[in-house]
């Protein structure tokens, strides 16, 4: 069975972001880093479930959305 979430980060900046897996196969260009626009990214891990993506970093919610804290 197909895992929905994929997480990926980037090589230059070092954020770490969540994608559907269904979205990026879709896709028919490249990946690159939505905050430094890097084309360097690695896979980082598959899963069903987004905690499990986002479990090992600190995240924090400023004004209703969802950062990352280092």
């Amino acid at each position: 069975m197909l895992s929905i979430y994929t997480s990926y980060i980037c090589c230059i900046c070092k954020k770490e972001f969540v994608l559907l897996s269904e979205d990026v196969e879709n896709l028919k260009g490249y990946l690159v880093c939505p905050y430094c626009s890097s084309r360097k990214v690695k896979k980082e891990k598959i899963t069903d479930s987004l905690k499990e993506c986002m479990g090992h970093s600190s995240y924090k919610k400023i004004k209703g959305t969802i950062r990352q804290v280092r």
